[in-house]
């Protein structure tokens, strides 16, 4: 549990050692720390340099010999501050060259079919969808049917922050799954149509920009393929819009 806490904020298997060792020997000299620790004489300078650099070790010279000496345990504390403020400026170095690579990914060429497999694969798929739309840009399905309760509660939350993104989305859903109407009918921006019973399949489509989204809904395995394509986007629109007007209100 100790070592692993140790490890858990940052130190390696080599630091615990030493660090541990010099807790229990007090000031120390390197043969004494080496026999301890177990760590082999060739790396135990240069953890000992790393322990210091983090202030958790110091040391002092008597008679032309070197003794290191664990810092208090509570140094660890400020250890974990000072990490964190560095943390802090790298993510705001990190967050003013966010433009700057966005602009060289949009010069990429970028593949026009990606698949994205379980359930993390489903839910990074879905949320392109609410990233990539802008308010009063449409949202088009097509199918759907029963589902794992946990994932009903996922996407329905999610629906809710396309709602008050104000993205319009439009549903053609099977008339057998009324319960997902009931339950998110009342959202803003949201219209439902209803398929067939015999329309039911494991499967969901997705149009939206200038892409198709078809989510394979197998619990045990499920699956999402993305085609970004232009002219494949509005092929599906157009078949949508011909089921949208001839579908059940």
């Amino acid at each position: 549990m100790l070592q692993q806490t140790l490890k858990s904020i940052g130190l390696t298997e080599g630091e615990i050692k030493i660090y541990l060792a010099l807790l229990e020997l007090g000031s120390s000299s390197i043969g004494k720390i080496i026999q301890k620790s177990k760590v082999s004489g060739s790396k135990t300078y240069e953890v000992l340099d790393r322990l210091a650099h983090k202030g958790l070790i110091s040391h002092l010279i008597k008679n032309n010999v070197k003794y290191f000496e664990a810092s208090s345990p509570e140094r660890i504390l400020d250890y974990l501050e000072e990490k964190q403020d560095q943390i802090e400026a790298e993510k705001q170095d990190i967050q003013n060259i966010i433009p700057e690579l966005i602009l060289k990914q949009k010069h990429a060429k970028k593949a026009e079919a990606k698949i994205f497999s379980g359930w993390e694969g489903i839910k990074t798929a879905n949320e392109d969808i609410i990233q990539t739309l802008s308010k009063g840009e449409e949202w088009l399905s097509m199918g759907l049917t029963q589902q794992p309760e946990s994932w009903e509660i996922h996407f329905t939350n999610r629906q809710k922050i396309r709602a008050h993104k104000g993205i319009i989305h439009k549903h053609l859903l099977n008339i057998k799954y009324k319960e997902l109407y009931q339950k998110r009918k009342s959202l803003p921006f949201t219209q439902f149509r209803f398929l067939p019973k015999e329309f039911e399949m494991p499967t969901s489509t997705e149009i939206y920009a200038n892409k198709v989204l078809i989510f394979i809904l197998l619990q045990e395995n499920p699956l999402a393929i993305m085609i970004e394509n232009q002219h494949v986007a509005e092929s599906f629109r157009k078949y949508f819009e011909h089921m949208w007007r001839t579908a059940r209100k």
